[in-house]
């Protein structure tokens, strides 16, 4: 299997709903650079790191699962990119939506994700945290 082949796998099951097998692929010493300037944007070394520091305040505002739709999966060797649109629903009742350009990095066996650069809305990302934070005061 290549690493594309692999990459479409763990999306095409995540755009099924079940998102799993894509966090089950993040290797232990993962590096995921979330770019731009918001509350998550930064480079997390390791798998632990980045669902602690990362993923888990998205968590605190999310009300349910992340929906997937695929782009667009072009790859390379070891480098797999992907453009994808989601929606989740959020804690405040909004639905978050999103586009994504993530750039992933596979392991030689083809079988975990080793780096992920992604790119996103961060204007999108900023209102979310604000938004989240005035409904805390209310």
């Amino acid at each position: 299997m290549t690493a594309k082949e692999f990459v479409i796998q763990l999306f095409d099951r995540w755009e099924k709903g079940d998102s799993g097998p894509f966090s089950a692929a993040l290797a232990a010493d993962l590096v995921w650079t979330a770019q731009g300037t918001t509350p998550i944007s930064g480079r997390y070394e390791g798998k632990h790191a980045y669902l602690g520091n990362c993923y888990k305040p998205l968590l605190s505002i999310f009300s349910g699962p992340t929906r997937c739709r695929v782009k667009r999966i072009l790859g390379e060797g070891d480098t797999v990119v992907v453009a994808w649109h989601s929606e989740t629903p959020t804690v405040s009742g909004v639905l978050y939506a999103q586009e994504y350009c993530w750039v992933i990095r596979i392991g030689p066996d083809n079988r975990d994700i080793r780096e992920v650069t992604g790119y996103y809305g961060t204007m999108i990302v900023n209102a979310l945290f604000a938004a989240h934070a005035s409904a805390g005061r209310s």
